[in-house]
């Protein structure tokens, strides 16, 4: 096989290029995403005990980096000055206006304080699109100031540094308040890694794909998961660390599932047409489904107080579907405007 074999691509409406079944993973997770806001913010569900959704998203969030990770390298690009300010050009309007827009009118419409809720990590939920945009200008930098094969040596150091943000006491040895750490989400920036390993599998697809087709990669990465997770309470090791080995077996899971089934994710089957379309808006969906979540329902804290994690899982993947449409449909209606549509969610402006 080529080893410089890439995935193939077909034409956007938007002129960029998409992989179909990547599309369809996308809307998957924005989906499961959804869905734990809702055991979230609706339920209080959201602890391992009595919420399915929780496994799920020990994978979703670091396979969302690494999909972005995966997306960004491109083998024909040369990263010189010219090329490095484009992408700063593209990349800052289209993840720091629209997402910063929407965080003050949530906090507005919500009345959450904007100081308390800038100087927080979570930003109200709207730390993921700050926290890309920082992996997407440490990437930049690093590919503009590093060449080959350096590059991916120097990013992934930085992953493995970035790594000690996972542990509450990194803020005891870094010489910064807590409230610039909260400002810049830090706690974030362990995912990183994902970020990085999304670039080295698209960079090594040929490889990639042969391992997985291998099987015995797959397999393992299937024992780690279900056993680490059934087992957590008995392994000596910081849940911490257990987290990095479900994220990474997940990831493998859930890239080899999608790959492999590209047939059933194609835009040809209503499920994947369904889940491709959701995934070229999750930025949309994303920045809109906050102010959809329905916070005071009278079923929050029913299945804290009486757990039931599959009729859970129907209610508040009902529920998901619900949102992620009421989001589309507002999504489509601000793309009625150009200008909207460009500077909210990205599109090009015509």
């Amino acid at each position: 096989m080529d080893a410089n074999i890439q995935p193939r691509m077909r034409q956007g409406q938007d002129g960029a290029q998409r992989i179909g079944y990547l599309d369809a993973l996308r809307g998957f997770i924005m989906f499961v995403i959804v869905e734990f806001h809702v055991t979230f913010f609706c339920f209080h569900a959201s602890n391992r005990v009595c919420s399915f959704t929780w496994y799920l998203m020990q994978i979703t969030v670091p396979m969302f980096f690494f999909i972005s990770g995966f997306l960004a390298y491109r083998r024909d690009v040369k990263w010189d000055l010219g090329h490095l300010g484009r992408f700063f050009k593209k990349k800052i309007p289209f993840l720091l206006v629209g997402a910063t827009l929407f965080f003050l009118l949530y906090v507005y419409v919500f009345d959450r304080g904007l100081s308390n809720a800038v100087f927080t990590a979570g930003k109200c939920g709207y730390w993921f699109t700050y926290v890309l945009l920082i992996f997407f200008i440490l990437y930049a930098v690093v590919r503009f100031l590093v060449r080959e094969p350096w590059a991916d040596i120097v990013l992934v150091l930085f992953g493995l540094a970035l790594l000690v943000t996972a542990w509450p006491g990194y803020k005891d040895y870094v010489p910064l308040s807590g409230k610039v750490l909260s400002f810049l989400s830090v706690d974030f920036w362990h995912l990183f890694i994902y970020f990085v390993l999304g670039t080295l599998v698209k960079k090594h697809f040929a490889l990639v794909e042969r391992l997985l087709d291998g099987k015995w990669l797959v397999t393992l990465c299937l024992l780690i998961y279900f056993l680490g997770n059934i087992f957590q309470y008995y392994i000596p090791v910081s849940y911490k660390i257990l987290s990095v080995f479900f994220a990474l077996s997940g990831i493998v899971i859930l890239f080899s599932f999608f790959h492999n089934k590209q047939a059933l994710f194609s835009g040809q089957t209503k499920l994947g047409s369904a889940l491709q379309l959701v995934g070229r808006r999750t930025l949309d969906i994303y920045l809109i489904h906050f102010f959809l979540i329905p916070y005071n329902l009278s079923l929050v804290s029913f299945f804290t107080d009486h757990p039931m994690p599959l009729v859970e899982l129907i209610v508040s993947s009902f529920l998901a579907i619900v949102i992620i449409g009421v989001s589309l449909l507002v999504s489509n209606v601000i793309r009625l405007s150009p200008f909207l549509g460009h500077w909210l969610f990205g599109a090009k402006n015509v």
